[in-house]
């Protein structure tokens, strides 16, 4: 029977690997190297070799102390496109865990038991004296062998302690990735910072990028173009550490390209006023302000129906987008600010088909909510002088009309 030296690339394998390596004893090293070493000679090379595994290890600590300074605070990191952060952890130590492989095989004694079919060998963490494998505690303490099999328990030592603070911190890695997908306050901040990091970059790209030019297909980009209004709680915590950063990068490149060309719109706005940027910014400060419009309070505090027929038709988009810019902008805009409540869709439609039954045409209704914006918005002629320096940039615009 061979014990197998397989370690699963999951938080499960680490805690394994940890707990074997918890049940280090002077005993259990004494049991371990007499299963497997006969003479000084062999003690001398296990001790060499342990002493090179030291070396691999304290490499990869370094490395892994460094990674783990900004793996948390980066939204998105290297490889993990391809690898889920357990896996992406095993790969940075890799010596570490094939050196703990080859202490624990090193000293497990050999057995020729013949396994029965279907049985699965013991794990070599399990098996040998120095995690769970079976002892005889040695009459003769430490203190009574030769010098080379006390360096060699001291060596080992070392090498168990430098890996249980390698593996430990893999672990907390772990559990606090999770911790952090769900504090979405936190991962906004992340986010924002991880952003402001490949700002420069971003802008280095784009300059050579021309508005018109075909933009690549993006996966993270399709991802917040599906997920649409969930923006936030669903976009955030799916997309951290689950995208390389080269994605991600490319993504913030697209995303600020597309800014671009829309002069300032969200994709939103630009979808339904690409033809009319200049519209499209009106409508966002009308929505914003929509409150100290006269008459827009109708029955039981809730918005007019008829203003909002008016609106619309206003906003100047098809007919047949009037519903979607209704539910999809609209309502979540005003609702940030607004006070009175949106009304159903059923209700604005079934008003619109009422005025028009009654003989109001497209160019009639916008015409009305056209004059409400000049009513509640006055010109002042006596402060036209001031305008730029002091008047509220929804009356210059509303104003502009």
């Amino acid at each position: 029977m061979i014990p197998k030296t397989i370690v699963e690339h999951d938080q499960s394998g680490l805690e394994m690997v940890l707990d074997a390596m918890d049940e280090l004893l002077q005993e259990k090293f004494i049991e371990g190297v007499k299963s497997k070493h006969r003479t000084i000679y062999e003690v001398k090379q296990t001790l060499e070799q342990v002493q090179i595994y030291q070396h691999r290890v304290n490499i990869e600590a370094n490395a892994l102390t460094r990674f783990s300074e900004n793996f948390i605070r980066s939204f998105a990191t290297p490889n993990n496109k391809c690898f889920d952060t357990a896996e992406v952890l095993f790969r940075k130590i890799r010596s570490t865990i094939a050196s703990l492989k080859a202490v624990f095989s090193k000293t497990t004694p050999v057995t020729y038991t013949q396994l029965p079919s279907g049985v699965e060998a013991p794990s070599v963490f399990y098996k040998s004296p120095l995690g769970h494998g079976d002892y005889t505690p040695d009459m003769f303490r430490l203190e009574s062998f030769p010098k080379e099999v006390q360096d060699l328990y001291y060596a080992i030592e070392t090498l168990f302690a430098t890996s249980t603070t390698m593996l430990g911190l893999c672990n907390l890695m772990i559990e606090k990735e999770n911790e952090v997908r769900n504090d979405l306050e936190l991962l906004r901040q992340i986010y924002k910072e991880s952003c402001d990091e490949l700002l420069d970059a971003v802008k280095t790209a784009t300059a050579f990028i021309t508005v018109n030019q075909e933009l690549p297909k993006n996966e993270l980009e399709e991802r917040r173009q599906k997920i649409g209004s969930d923006y936030d709680e669903r976009f955030l915590k799916q997309s951290y550490h689950s995208v390389d950063k080269r994605l991600f990068q490319q993504y913030l490149i697209i995303k600020s390209i597309k800014e671009a060309s829309n002069k300032g719109l969200t994709d939103q706005e630009a979808f339904f006023w690409r033809e009319n940027h200049e519209k499209a910014l009106k409508v966002r400060k009308v929505i914003e302000n929509f409150d100290l419009i006269n008459g827009v309070q109708g029955q039981a505090n809730s918005l007019s129906s008829i203003v909002m027929v008016e609106f619309l038709k206003w906003c100047g988009v098809q007919e047949s987008l009037e519903k979607q810019l209704y539910t999809e902008y609209f309502v979540p805009t005003y609702s940030t600010k607004g006070k009175y409540k949106p009304l159903g869709w059923n209700t604005i439609s079934g008003k619109r088909k009422f005025l028009k039954e009654m003989g109001s045409t497209d160019e009639t209704l916008a015409s009305n909510f056209e004059k409400l914006l000049a009513k509640s918005f006055p010109k002042e002629k006596d402060k036209e002088a001031n305008m730029n320096e002091h008047q509220d940039p929804i009356m210059r615009i509303v104003q502009g009309l």
